[in-house]
């Protein structure tokens, strides 16, 4: 058999090669194809009672998608921004656009009087001091289906007509939406990536000392990245900002299993079928670490959140392609190009120094860590998240702070949606209008209410009301002419649509104020729904089912641990290190009342990949030192010394990587880099320094007669190999 795959790639290495590098230009354009989708709605929980509340809202009234244009300083005209809103409602997508004077029409025709006119247009289409106005732009269906381009023709007619972009401010979800698919597409992302990639090779070429293997690994890496992209494509069709994390995701494990390849390579360097002996040592373990991430990952697929399901099966996948890339091409790298080993170098004498260090003083190696876990990891309850599209964009960003400006000036952008039902209700339509206005005040009472909007908007008070019953009667009529046309009306007017604008402080509570809302219109027929409620849900529901998700691909993996190691202590054993980086980094968030948003709970999954990674390859090399040496204490440090430079140097070049993302503007993708680096150097405490400490406490004694055997026995180990094998056996045990 090994004389066989040895052939293999003695005679198709370099077709291989070839292969992989004609197949790259394909897929990196199939993976450039990919759109971005960071829409809102794609992360409303899809069979929620709210969810379903809003989609009947959207049949029944249209598109909730509005966009403001403040206009200050020299462009606050009256006719510019008249003459700007007529151009705006020509737009494809757009399907009106309100400013001061369409509103004063619509109430003087229904007889509002003048002064109650420019009090209803305050914050709505007027500041207070006169000094700003608005448009209010509300897209159509087939507008909200393409938001992006209907933006970008907004901004091109405002340039048309002359309007600098410091002269206006631009908001509504819409906008945010463009400017997190800009920020967070690959285009702006590329730099960073590219920086990540050269730091790798970079870190590669320290470790190496090969240019040609390190570029071809960085080359390996590029390919899987490239297939798992162009497979998300094919299976979903769309990126978001958090499978935005896929291709580093890709790069760490692939890199990972490639390292650990060479390793094995490395210890067989010097005997014949070098290159199937090192590949016979490394697919069981890596086969087992991908089997058991994948699990982890795939279980994210459960989520009612479609990006959360994307992201499960996206990583499941490019786990699969991560373990295939490496472990079948790295063996034609090794055998095309060459590899002259790692030899004996400070770095590795530095490393065993630790190693050798951390098994003589296993007790502090295990107390000190997991008093740190301990410590760390209680905090871990008081976890919250945020699920904020405005806290991904940078504090100077134009659209934040236009936003923040129309907020400051206007209004806010948060709403609810408060449906009064008259179903069965015959009375007349002033009576109806009573008791709109009636539901009205009572959310206006409400302190994280800042104002509201209804049918009775644009109506005269009862005091207001003209006195002949000729004009009441001609002001119905026009009343009932507009119901068609209204935002506020549906179905035959039996529902009647209250907007209530919230103030900002409320987002984080809107399950709070809703349920408040509800109970002061008990006495009413109403139904609350609205986009602001679901995005709280789809937040709480992230959180939850992602701790739910993970703790069943914990268990599942901890089976799975006991199997492949045929041990029920051992597996549990090795998920106690699987968790540290967890409860370390995550526990810190919480210590620092850090929120996390799910590009952060995403990087969770990963960390447990990584873990679980090293932990395999560990436990696996332990097992067989076991066997043959029978003392615990000699077999964590063995293996531990064969292993443990491989965990280090993927998780070194995998944070180095990370590093550079947290130049990004992008906050998700600089948070993510961060967090990533501080989970990979808490993975090394648990799989470098808790695990084989805990192992080497179980140590067994022998007689000195089989010391001496063992002693006889013991095999060199390449650029592990360990001169003084008694000496070493004695530190061991001391």
């Amino acid at each position: 058999m090994l004389e066989h795959i040895d052939g293999f790639y003695q005679k198709f290495s370099r077709h291989l090669l070839l292969l992989m590098l004609i197949s790259l230009p394909v897929l990196a354009y199939e993976a450039a194809q990919i759109p971005m989708n960071n829409d809102v709605e794609t992360w409303l929980p899809a069979q929620s009672e709210l969810k379903l509340r809003y989609d009947r809202f959207r049949q029944d009234f249209g598109s909730e998608e509005m966009l403001v244009l403040g206009f200050k300083k020299e462009a606050n005209n009256p006719q510019l921004v008249t003459a700007l809103a007529e151009r705006l409602e020509t737009l494809e997508g757009v399907r009106q656009a309100w400013d001061s004077k369409r509103f004063r029409a619509v109430m003087r025709e229904l007889q509002v009087p003048e002064e109650a006119i420019q009090d209803r247009l305050i914050g709505m289409t007027e500041s207070i001091d006169g000094n700003y106005r608005a448009i209010l732009v509300l897209l159509s269906e087939q507008g909200t289906a393409d938001r992006g381009r209907v933006v970008q023709e907004i901004r091109n007619q405002l340039e048309y007509c002359q309007v600098d972009s410091n002269q206006y401010a631009f908001a509504g979800g819409p906008v945010i939406v463009s400017e997190l698919n800009r920020l967070g597409g690959p285009e702006n992302n590329r730099k960073f990536f590219l920086l990540t990639l050269f730091l790798g090779f970079l870190m590669l070429l320290a470790m190496l000392r090969d240019w040609r293997t390190s570029a071809a690994m960085i080359l390996l890496t590029v390919w899987a990245i490239q297939a798992t992209t162009a497979g998300v494509k094919l299976l979903s069709g769309e990126m978001n900002f958090i499978l935005g994390a896929l291709p580093v995701m890709v790069m760490v494990f692939t890199l990972a299993i490639a390292i650990h390849f060479l390793h094995y390579f490395d210890t067989f360097r010097n005997r014949s079928y070098a290159v199937a002996l090192g590949l016979s040592a490394a697919w069981k373990p890596c086969l087992f670490a991908t089997l058991t991430t994948t699990i982890g990952l795939a279980s994210l697929c459960m989520s009612d959140i479609m990006p959360v399901r994307q992201f499960g099966y996206a990583a499941s996948l490019g786990c699969v392609i991560s373990m295939v890339t490496a472990l079948v091409m790295m063996p034609a790298v090794v055998t095309a190009l060459g590899f002259s080993g790692f030899g004996e170098t400070s770095l590795l004498k530095a490393q065993r120094s630790i190693f050798a260090q951390v098994i003589r003083f296993r007790y502090a190696a295990v107390v000190i860590p997991l008093t740190l876990v301990a410590v760390t990891g209680i905090a871990v309850p008081q976890l919250r998240s945020r699920l904020e599209p405005l806290d991904f964009l940078p504090s100077s960003n134009k659209v934040l702070t236009d936003f923040q400006e129309i907020q400051e000036n206007l209004t806010t952008l948060d709403s609810i949606e408060i449906i009064v039902d008259f179903d069965g209700n015959q009375g007349a339509f002033l009576d109806r209008m009573d008791e709109v206005r009636a539901v009205e005040r009572l959310v206006s009472a409400h302190p994280w209410v800042r104002r509201t909007s209804s049918p009775a908007s644009f109506f005269p008070t009862i005091d207001q009301m003209p006195e002949s019953t000729r004009e009441i009667g001609s002001l119905l009529k026009t009343a009932n002419s507009r119901a068609d046309e209204s935002d506020y009306l549906a179905c035959g007017q039996r529902f009647w649509r209250i907007s209530a604008r919230i103030e900002p402080e409320a987002r984080e509570h809107q399950t709070k104020l809703v349920s408040e809302i509800q109970e002061s219109l008990k006495d009413y027929q109403v139904e609350i729904t609205g986009i602001s409620p679901l995005v709280k849900q789809a937040q709480d529901q992230i959180f939850d089912g992602f701790w739910s998700s993970f703790g069943t691909a914990f268990l599942i993996i901890t089976v799975v641990m006991m199997i492949a190691l045929r041990s029920i202590t051992i597996g549990l054993f090795a998920m106690i290190p699987n968790l540290t980086p967890l409860l370390i980094v995550f526990g810190l968030l919480a210590w620092f009342e850090v929120p996390i948003d799910i590009g952060m709970m995403m990087s969770g999954s990963i960390a447990l990949g990584i873990a679980v990674d090293g932990t395999f390859h560990f436990l696996m090399r332990y097992e067989s030192e076991l066997r043959e040496e029978g003392d615990s204490a000699i077999a964590s440090a063995q293996a531990l010394d064969h292993t443990g430079p491989a965990i280090a140097e993927a998780a070194i070049i995998a944070a180095v990587g990370m590093m550079a993302l947290s130049l990004s503007q992008f906050a998700p993708t600089a948070r993510f880099g961060m967090l990533m680096t501080g989970l990979l150097m808490a993975a090394l405490i648990g799989d470098l320094v808790l695990l084989p400490a805990m192992l080497a406490l179980r140590s067994r004694k022998h007689s000195s007669s089989e010391e001496e055997d063992r002693t006889v026995r013991f095999p060199l180990r390449g650029p592990h190999y360990i001169p003084s094998v008694r000496d070493y056996s004695s530190s061991a045990r001391n």
